[in-house]
């Protein structure tokens, strides 16, 4: 018989999304898109020049046409993502 607390860790994944985007370059694009990410309830993690990694704990968490309709919006191309759960 599995505990509570078990039960409860089995229905939250971690998903994680590994972002290359196109032209962000300078400090306040890192720091406008690290704004934007956490807005959609992000767990941002690190934000370089052309790529942030970030993560979500919700299973309806924001999908990859909004996290690309967001950045395209600052004037971003969101070029590819990968995706890891687990």
């Amino acid at each position: 018989m599995s505990s509570p607390e078990s039960t409860s860790a089995d229905l939250t994944h971690l998903v994680r999304y590994v972002l290359t985007i196109d032209n962000m370059c300078a400090p306040d694009c890192i720091t406008w898109v690290r704004a934007q990410l956490a807005g959609l309830g992000l767990i941002v993690d690190r934000v370089v020049v052309g790529e942030a990694e970030v993560a979500t704990t919700q299973a309806n968490g924001p999908h990859q046409e909004l996290i690309r309709a967001t950045l395209a919006a600052g004037g971003y191309h969101l070029v590819h993502v990968t995706t890891k759960v687990g």
